[in-house]
């Protein structure tokens, strides 16, 4: 009940920006599912005529439209996810995550663009491609063209008004801050050390297992199909085996250790965190080369997997050295400040005023 009248309770602009990101998360998910239906439908047609059909054309075709499958999956999970990051900054009372999910609501609007412009262009090519078009698929192509639009308006719309109503918490939330922290200057940067570090993990957690699932149905759903000779499939697992462990378990295994370390100010967490990042990092870097060396083996995820790869090497750039930073600021006092604060709130009693600390206790007062 704590909760719920800590999200709703507070002020208006609270309660609207939840309504808000929930009614566009609703919305969102509602046309992704149509336009994955119809895309769907478009896969087993050219499926189908791959098949009865020896034309390379249509395997190209088909390639891009069963991928783009895997990022409208990824569409739907991201606004679940901006829900999520949603409540927790109000929860937190986050303003760095604000301005984080402002910059990611745009970044869904662009994709929804991008969307609508990847989906009508899946013929390109010279008068032959386009007659496959029409040929093979006919309306087909076309047919989510209503809906794609529609959710381009949807995340146009949403992420002005969240501009407005994040800018107005914005306003609340520092001086929340200035009521947690107190007047001084030096613990307030730390705590929005501490802030900035919590959000890049969060985004991280992401964009990290984003890239790691698509990579991972490219293989599945793309590469071991088209792996008829022993050697090749013997390659793909191997490959398969090498994602899992350097991608999928080192992000997790790498995030985990970062929050825990974080929290509870364990330096050596956070020393493990920063060698699995350079890790990722070298992985990343791999994989991107492999990309551009290869470009027919990654056909219809090249560009969402570049994409990808780039934001998560521009992340670990940027955690890593704030990592680094917080690890500095341990055993200085700001893990009383946080824990004294959420032990406080969750009783729902107020803290100790400024010069009013009992003469025993080592905490500082936050209000």
């Amino acid at each position: 009940m704590w909760i719920i009248s800590r999200i709703f309770g507070e002020s208006r602009w609270t309660r609207a920006i939840f309504i808000q990101v929930v009614a566009q998360a609703i919305l969102a998910i509602i046309f992704e599912a149509v336009i994955f239906s119809y895309q769907s439908n478009l896969v087993d047609i050219l499926d189908d005529q791959k098949l009865t059909n020896n034309n390379t054309d249509i395997t190209s075709v088909y390639a891009n439209a069963q991928s783009l499958l895997v990022y409208f999956a990824l569409f739907i999970v991201a606004q679940v996810f901006t829900v999520i990051l949603v409540v927790d900054a109000i929860y937190q009372k986050n303003t760095i995550q604000l301005i984080a999910l402002f910059v990611f609501e745009w970044g869904m609007a662009a994709y929804s663009i991008i969307q609508y412009h990847q989906s009508q262009t899946l013929f390109q090519g010279d008068d032959s491609v386009v007659n496959l078009a029409t040929a093979y698929v006919g309306d087909a192509l076309y047919a989510s063209r209503w809906a794609e639009i529609t959710q381009m308006v949807i995340m146009i719309v949403n992420s002005l008004v969240f501009c407005f109503l994040a800018y107005k918490l914005y306003l609340e939330f520092g001086w929340h801050i200035y009521k947690k922290i107190g007047a001084d200057l030096t613990m307030r940067d730390r705590y929005k050390m501490y802030q900035i570090f919590m959000m890049l993990l969060k985004f991280d957690f992401f964009f990290f297992l984003g890239f790691s699932v698509q990579y991972l149905a490219l293989m599945i759903v793309v590469w071991w199909p088209n792996s008829t000779s022993p050697a090749a499939r013997s390659e793909l697992v191997r490959e398969l085996i090498e994602h899992l462990i350097l991608s999928c378990a080192v992000t997790i295994v790498m995030l985990v250790v970062a929050y825990w370390g974080l929290r509870r100010e364990r330096k050596v967490h956070m020393y493990l965190f920063v060698i699995l990042a350079m890790a990722s990092m070298a992985y990343f870097i791999y994989t991107l080369v492999q990309i551009s060396q290869y470009p027919q083996k990654f056909l219809g995820s090249k560009a969402f997997l570049t994409f990808f790869l780039c934001v998560d090497m521009v992340l670990i750039l940027v955690s890593v050295p704030i990592s680094i930073v917080c690890l500095r600021n341990f055993d200085l006092g700001l893990i009383n400040h946080i824990s004294h604060a959420t032990a406080s709130a969750s009783t729902a009693h107020s803290m100790t005023p400024i010069g009013q600390e009992k003469s025993n206790s080592h905490r500082w007062s936050i209000e």
